[in-house]
């Protein structure tokens, strides 16, 4: 049984997404982070650095939300999510997964690190929200957004056609940004266009209802 331990909405849904897309089933173990429930020495076992997403399975333990999709994806061929390996789409399906992780979710954490992550839940002790840092992660989000707008342009997903792991990986990223209003109507309208895409699919529907997220007290 695969068990993914999850606090939604965070990139633990990115895992989530990907395994309700391959129809896998798995149980879903919510770590609630508000509560320290990612600092016992069970789940640091798990996790090492005490954050979400991490997959355990019969086999094996894994983090890294990215690594776990490409991991799942690969594990399960017939869903047909992912290029023949060795081949030209392979190579930019890997290039867009890293993009996200790489360029896209700092560029985005960066900005929620220092608008909207309590100040209670930020280390160092004492650290402030930085107006700052805020806007630099604003600048950075929107070179990269222009990056993904040039490469979408002419398709509908990143690999052409057909939707793919790449898309779960960089759709989770649109999602994050969208969250905390980095993607207002009408500014990225190829982005808009390509996440109106995304947000049809029934799987992106149950991996993303806002039921489930945490809500701030």
């Amino acid at each position: 049984m695969i068990t993914l331990h999850e606090f939604p909405p965070t990139r633990s849904q990115r895992v989530k997404w990907a395994l309700e897309e391959l129809g896998v089933a798995y149980a879903g173990k919510r770590v609630d982070m508000m509560a320290g429930a990612q600092n016992t020495e069970a789940y640091r076992a798990i996790h090492p650095l005490g954050v979400v997403p991490a997959l355990e399975t019969d086999e094996y333990a894994m983090f890294e939300s990215v690594a776990i999709v490409l991991q799942m994806i690969d594990e399960n061929p017939h869903a047909g999510l992912a290029p023949d390996a060795g081949t030209p789409a392979r190579a930019l399906y890997y290039q867009w997964s890293v993009f996200a992780a790489a360029e896209m979710d700092p560029a985005i954490m960066t900005v929620f690190d220092n608008t909207l992550r309590p100040l209670a839940a930020m280390r160092p002790e004492g650290r402030q929200h930085s107006a700052e840092a805020a806007e630099l992660g604003r600048y950075e989000f929107a070179l990269r957004a222009a990056v993904l707008s040039d490469a979408l342009q002419d398709r509908d997903y990143l690999l052409g056609p057909d939707f793919s792991g790449a898309d779960v990986v960089i759709g989770h990223s649109c999602f994050m940004a969208a969250h905390i209003g980095l993607m207002e109507a009408g500014v990225y309208p190829v982005l808009d266009g390509y996440f109106g895409r995304l947000q049809v699919r029934p799987a992106y529907q149950s991996t993303y209802d806002p039921k489930t997220f945490h809500r701030p007290a």
